[in-house]
């Protein structure tokens, strides 16, 4: 999958702004800024890399320069208009001073923000003390501004309360140029999963015969584009089991599969567990972290 490239708007410092919409589209794409993302108030799915997720409420990311992301709220949010509430902090590495995490005592911020590259997850109480640190840069202007980010970054860099996204040697294939082929079956998937997805279809979102997607989506990303569904949905799957109390074979059918027979089966060979066995562990696991 190749994303697209985002230029943001260049500042003296760095950005920060507060997203309310709910309605946002849903776009494949990098940008050559760090990205700190909160989302206060919001449930959906996210590809970080390659790497398929859920977000909740109270998550936070910390996204490299150019490692491409694309966040989707839950439907439940675009019908019932229900609000959200996100902080999007953007910044370049060098907006202070191309040496100065060079300077000995800021070496691990810089090391921070190379594994960054890869995507991190911010967990646990470092979350909530991350996400009013965000509150608080909102309002702030001048020193205080830089202080606040300097104060967050170090704050996780201390803390045990991470993890990273994707394996050691991940490289994204970015692109400068636009390829909005690819980029519209991505937004249509995501947008559509819990319905029934044919090839045909999908090939006609692309422009191209079923059997010329078939091969273009292979080249683009590794995978067959059923695969990329069945991913998508399993996510999705594991997110219900988790967070809602509907039973299985409802979710199966929530999740856009034909059979629960099928559901099943993709279930336990996406995450190595069956249905029940995901639910008790991850609902435990759930009570811990919190």
């Amino acid at each position: 999958m190749k994303p697209i490239l985002i230029k943001l708007d260049s500042t003296p410092s760095y950005s920060i702004r507060e997203e309310l919409d709910s309605n946002q589209t849903s776009k494949y794409y990098y940008h050559p800024q760090v990205e700190i993302v909160y989302f206060e108030k919001g449930n959906g799915i996210c590809i970080i890399g390659d790497k398929i997720l859920n977000f909740k409420s109270g998550d936070i990311f910390l996204l490299g320069k150019e490692l491409p992301h694309l966040f989707k709220n839950d439907e439940s949010y675009l019908n019932k208009n229900i609000k959200v509430r996100t902080l999007v902090l953007h910044f370049l590495e060098d907006f202070w001073g191309k040496d100065f995490l060079n300077l000995p005592d800021l070496l691990k911020i810089k090391t921070l923000l190379k594994k960054a590259e890869r995507g991190l997850i911010i967990k646990g109480k470092t979350k909530s003390a991350v996400g009013a640190l965000m509150q608080k840069m909102l309002h702030a202007s001048g020193s205080d501004k830089i202080l606040l980010l300097l104060q967050t970054l170090n704050l996780i860099e201390k803390s045990k309360e991470r993890s990273v996204i994707l394996p050691i040697g991940f490289v994204p294939l970015v692109n400068e140029h636009v390829e909005d082929r690819i980029n519209d079956v991505y937004s249509y998937t995501i947008k559509n999963f819990y319905k029934k997805i044919d090839t045909k279809e999908i090939a006609s979102i692309a422009c191209l015969s079923k059997h010329s997607f078939c091969r273009y989506f292979k080249i683009k990303t590794g995978k067959t584009y059923t695969n990329f569904l069945h991913e998508i949905r399993i996510k999705h799957a594991c997110k219900l089991l988790t967070e809602s109390n509907l039973s299985t074979s409802q979710i199966s059918n929530e999740c856009g599969f034909v059979n629960f027979a099928n559901f099943f089966r993709y279930f336990k060979q996406h995450t190595g567990k069956t249905p029940a066995e995901f639910k008790k562990i991850n609902s435990e696991s759930l009570i811990i972290d919190n």
